[in-house]
């Protein structure tokens, strides 16, 4: 079975969903290719835990300058609640033993260790084919142990990965990139509705495994791993870096030697969240984010909705972050495990004298969600990766012969790995082929009056 397009999207994730929706105008027959039966992409919910759909992928908006808040206020009349990030911190006895701090009242260690990060783009970058770790880069710089912890669990694990694989040449260039604004957004509703809103019109085809995509001047041939075929003008490919690293599409001919060195060194980190709901609260009312340096669980958040499903699961709902080479540890246990250890840390945070097991006592359910073993993710999101070049992102970017496009947060020539920044790609894809488009049209009605 093959089919013709002007436009083909493959992948309906957000940067695809909204390639899409700024093509369709220009471009109505404007296709999305999907791989799994759903569309989102790495936005996706849990709908058994709590009153509303509990986020298995994003769940904050990193900043209120982008396109992303831009849009879903203007679209969807969204509403946003501001946070601080960081926002409160635990030291346990492996960290000084201080418990629950404010960030506004951290020591002087812990505000280096922000001043570093937040300050990185000012240094030079490593020499080409030099660059270091976070972890050799804060060691030459003479932080301590403790140091060290504060910042794997606060940036490294931000990034989804540790400071062993945090790259400081791509953390200099997204320090010195990013505009979006410090704080959290929250939502008042489910990332769902974003895409919900994106896709409501779009032509989209679920369950399409692309196989290979051979391209020349002439147009692009997708085809399915089931034999189906799409044929079209242009191609837009949004399926994440780890997809492609992996071969799981066959490009023909080959890519430019550039990109395929850029794909090659970008790297995508893993992430697991293990969601807890409780019978109660015990949890402080005015307590929503904390940052664990040296625990099981680099950082959980504990959040409260509008009910969108009155009787479903509780509204006592905790979520914990883990990311990078503590995600591919914890996704090697028994979920049983990671729950009980993640417990152990909340009982430990939150027990006193007269209540020594708040959460172990009051479990109502666990769901452990690890990217990973997504076989159409297989992952969280890039970071800074060490080894990565200046230019990767901009060469993973680059469109090919004029036919193929890439976006995908990936592709963000800032590094910024973040819903915003997938979005930015597609905007950006979706004008670069509306201009090859135009000018081979252009160039073909020159041809015809010659």
């Amino acid at each position: 079975m093959e089919s013709f397009h002007s436009v083909a999207v493959i992948g309906a994730g957000l940067s695809g969903l909204y390639s899409a929706h700024l093509l369709k105008d220009r471009f109505p027959d404007v296709v999305l290719l999907e791989a799994q039966n759903r569309v989102g992409g790495r936005v996706k919910q849990i709908h058994d835990l709590a009153p509303w759909p509990v986020e298995a992928g994003p769940e904050f908006v990193h900043g209120r300058n982008s396109v992303f808040v831009r849009f879903v206020e203007q679209q969807l009349g969204v509403v946003f609640e501001e946070k601080e990030w960081p926002e409160w911190w635990y030291f346990g006895p492996k960290v000084g033993g201080q418990g629950l701090v404010n960030d506004q009242d951290v020591d002087d260690e812990v505000d280096k260790v922000h001043d570093l990060f937040g300050d990185c783009g000012d240094e030079a970058h490593p020499p080409p084919g030099k660059d270091l770790s976070a972890a050799e880069w804060m060691a030459a710089k003479g932080c301590t142990v403790r140091q060290m912890a504060v910042a794997d669990a606060c940036y490294a694990n931000d990034f989804a990965c540790s400071l062993r694989q945090l790259g400081v040449r791509e953390m200099i260039e997204e320090n010195r990139g990013w505009d979006c604004g410090e704080s959290y957004l929250l939502m008042d509703r489910s990332m769902g509705a974003v895409v919900t809103h994106l896709a409501r019109d779009a032509n989209i085809k679920t369950n399409w495994v692309v196989s290979s995509i051979a391209y020349d001047n002439g147009g692009v041939r997708i085809c399915a791993a089931d034999g189906r075929v799409v044929r079209c003008r242009a191609a837009l490919v949004t399926v994440p870096v780890s997809i492609l690293q992996q071969g799981s599409i066959a490009f023909s001919p080959p890519l430019p030697a550039a990109k395929a060195a850029a794909i090659s060194r970008v790297r995508m980190g893993n992430a697991i969240k293990v969601i807890i709901s409780f019978s109660r609260q015990f949890w402080r009312d005015d307590m929503y984010d904390v940052v664990c340096p040296g625990a099981f669980v680099p950082e959980f958040w504990m959040l409260k909705r509008t009910a969108t499903n009155p009787g479903v699961g509780t509204p006592n709902v905790v979520v914990g972050f883990v990311a990078g080479e503590r995600a591919d540890e914890v996704g090697a246990m028994d979920p049983a495990e990671a729950q009980r250890r993640f417990l152990e840390q909340l009982d430990e945070i939150y027990g006193s004298a007269t209540d020594p097991r708040p959460a172990s006592s009051s479990v109502v359910k666990c769901t452990v969600v690890d990217w990973s073993k997504d076989p159409f993710v297989r992952g969280a999101y890039s970071y800074p990766s060490l080894g990565a070049e200046l230019g990767d992102r901009t060469a993973l970017a680059a469109p090919v012969a004029g036919r193929l496009f890439f976006a995908g947060e990936a592709t963000n020539e800032a590094i910024n790995p973040c819903i915003q920044g997938a979005m930015q790609t597609g905007e950006r894809a979706a004008a670069q082929i509306r201009a090859a488009l135009d000018a081979t049209a252009a160039a073909a009605t020159t041809r015809s009056k010659l």
